[in-house]
Formats: structure tokens, sequence, C-alpha cells
């Protein structure tokens, strides 16, 4: 079985093994979950950019349906025309005159409805885009609180694995592990004593 004071220097070196891995794990479980947001929130990033890409598709689309729908209207209106025509109605007066404004008039309004069902659609993928960029800031902000937290664990971990062996060596030295020599200016295997004595 070994002498007290080699005991005593395990025991404390045991500490200090013990202070640094929990420091490197703190940092390191930090960095990791660091990782982990950075990666959400390049995916939230993505979404938001496919949203807007979305939006922009939704005019499109809405704005080509608008012109279709324009092209046939105004193939009813040449047909209501032909039909008057031939039923030997003034085409430029009267109740024919009223039919055309009233079709030209219903046009109108369908082409505004097509547009703005577009423009809510894009307004919807405008508005989830920017949920994304917001969760995106959200995810980069717990990374770095996370990250700060491990550096902040792992220095807490060192001080107190100072504060511990500081304690311990104090004790070690009250009980007289260290003070063992027969000599007056001796304390044993204190090194901090010996390198004061300058041995």
């Amino acid at each position: 079985m070994g002498s007290p004071a080699a005991l005593a220097s395990l025991g404390t070196s045991s500490t200090v093994a013990g202070g640094a891995i929990g420091a490197v794990g703190s940092i390191f479980g930090g960095m990791s979950k660091q990782g982990m947001y950075d990666y959400q929130a390049s995916v939230a990033k993505l979404n938001a950019q496919i949203a807007l890409q979305n939006s922009d598709l939704a005019l499109q689309q809405g704005e080509q349906s608008a012109q279709k729908y324009g092209l046939q209207a105004g193939q009813r209106q040449g047909q209501i025309i032909a039909a008057q025509s031939s039923s030997g109605l003034d085409v430029n007066s009267g109740s024919s005159k009223q039919v055309q404004k009233s079709q030209q008039t219903i046009t109108g309004m369908d082409l505004n409805q097509i547009r703005s069902n577009a423009a809510k659609t894009a307004y919807d993928f405008r508005v989830t885009a920017a949920t994304d960029e917001a969760q995106a800031g959200a995810y980069k902000a717990a990374g770095n609180n996370e990250m700060l937290a491990g550096v902040i664990g792992g220095v807490s971990s060192v001080l107190g694995t100072a504060g511990s062996v500081a304690s311990k060596w104090s004790q070690a030295q009250q009980v007289g592990l260290y003070n063992s020599g027969s000599s007056s200016d001796y304390t044993g295997n204190d090194p901090l004593t010996q390198w004061s004595l300058g041995r």
C-alpha cells in the first residue's frame, strides 16, 4: 500500500484529470449543440428561399391564368357580337350593347379575382419565408448561446477543480502529509516549499 503522501498526490491528480475532462466535455458539448442549431438554421433558410420562389411562381401562374382567361373571354365576346349580328340586331346600341358591356364587366371582375387569388397565395408564401428567416435567426442565436454555455461550463469546471485541488492540498498540509522530514527547514514532498527553499 502506498504512503499517505502518495495517495494524497494520486487523489489530487485524479481531481485535476476529472476537472480537465469535464471542461473539455463541456466545450465539445457546446460545439456539438451549436452544430445542430447551425444545421437547423440552414434548413430554415433553405425553406425561406423555397417559399420566396413559390411566391414568385404563384404570381407568374396567376398572370398566365389571367391572360388565358382574357383570351377565352375575348372569344366569348366575339361570339356574342356574331350571334347578335346574325340575328339582325344592331350590335352598337340598345340591349345588344348592354349585353356586351355586361360581359366585359364580368370578364374584368373574373380577371381581378384570378390576380387577387394569385397575390394572396404569393403573400402567404412570403409570410412563410419571413417566418422561416426568423426561425433561422433563432436557431443561430440558440447555437451561439449553447457554445457560450459550453465555454462557461468548461471555465467553471477548471475553476472548480482548482479550488478543490487547493482545498485538498491545504488539508494535506494541515494533517502533516507533506511535513514528514526531521529537519526544520525541510517539509517533505511539498514541491512548493522545496522550490521556495531552492531545492
